[in-house]
């Protein structure tokens, strides 16, 4: 998996959301049909996709990868959870949403496309072990920032959770879904990456024009000393550093995290996989690199939380990682070499 390829298939996923982003000005596409395609991905074209990249013949090695991906995954998470309460201690009411922004990327809409251009069925395969990791903790860690309450059917009943682990049962039984049921359910999984980046398209092409004047004028007092724009300043400052710490530190971190488990998997067990082993290691990290998720916007919007101040770091991180992806892709492969590891 090379830096060239992770470039490639970020233009041609950017490419599409553009494309997304003029039909959503040009027929200005409701916010009824953006719930529509946001559940068709979310419920139904997700599901479908994970579901179909479990249908194929039992290996040991890849069933290992698989446990040793949801282990990874939810290490990597803790460690945000860990950086973010650490960093955001104070009790100011974005403070909540700046946690779930770090936390909880966006490895469903940007990182199953971007992970299945360049590493194929098999990185997607691995990918849904950080799939189990934020699905659980976004109704156990999300939940509990927003409502200081628990809620386990929520995890149950996440029809991206149901598919994985339906997808696991067929996966270790000795017969597959047969082909009249199994090739529809590819097909229409196979229609995720650009469903994904058209719907991101959308997202950015119907933002209220309100919305942008606000954020204008916020950008534009930022540099205004007069003591009445001490509120915008402060909001702008403040989404400016949540976009950096996911964007920069939770990457940094989880390159150190990622790049040690690496390194002590090859140096206890030599005798595995290591090809397979590193490209588990490194879906891992590509999810772990994705702008924030649109799961902070869900939750605001659920829970009366900031929905404009949401909607913009979810905007304005997906707009710099084009940039942040490949540059810690990069050092993500200096790292591992300085490591010894090819």
């Amino acid at each position: 998996m090379t830096i060239d390829k992770i470039i490639g298939q970020l233009l041609i996923m950017m490419t599409i959301a553009i494309i997304g982003f003029i039909y959503a000005k040009l027929t200005k596409v409701s916010e009824t049909e953006q719930k529509f395609l946001s559940r068709m991905l979310l419920y139904f074209i997700n599901p479908c996709l994970i579901f179909s990249h479990f249908n194929i013949d039992f290996e040991k090695s890849r069933f290992v990868g698989l446990c040793i991906s949801i282990v990874v995954s939810f290490l990597v998470t803790f460690l945000f959870i860990l950086l973010a309460e650490c960093i955001f201690r104070k009790k100011v009411p974005l403070s909540k949403l700046q946690k779930i922004g770090i936390v909880f990327t966006n490895c469903g809409f940007i990182g199953i496309p971007l992970i299945e251009g360049v590493a194929g069925g098999e990185g997607v395969f691995y990918l849904m072990g950080y799939l189990v990791a934020f699905n659980v903790m976004l109704w156990v860690y999300g939940y509990y920032q927003m409502t200081q309450k628990f809620n386990l059917i929520k995890i149950i009943t996440n029809p991206n959770v149901l598919a994985v682990l339906l997808g696991i049962t067929v996966y270790v039984l000795p017969f597959k879904v047969p082909e009249a049921i199994a090739k529809p359910v590819a097909l229409i999984g196979g229609t995720n990456t650009a469903m994904s980046m058209i719907l991101l398209g959308v997202l950015f092409g119907a933002l209220k024009k309100e919305w942008m004047i606000k954020l204008f004028n916020t950008f534009k007092s930022f540099f205004n000393q007069n003591p009445e724009f001490k509120e915008q300043r402060k909001k702008i400052g403040t989404l400016l550093f949540t976009a950096f710490v996911r964007l920069c530190l939770c990457s940094l971190f989880s390159l150190v995290l990622c790049g040690f488990i690496y390194f002590s998997i090859v140096k206890l067990f030599p005798s595995w996989d290591l090809t397979s082993l590193k490209l588990v290691i490194t879906v891992i990290y590509i999810a772990s690199l994705c702008p924030t998720g649109m799961s902070v916007s869900s939750m605001a919007c659920l829970f009366d939380g900031d929905t404009v101040f949401s909607n913009f770091l979810v905007c304005f991180t997906h707009a710099l990682c084009l940039v942040s992806i490949p540059l810690f892709f990069a050092f993500f492969n200096i790292f591992l070499k300085l490591l010894g590891i090819e």
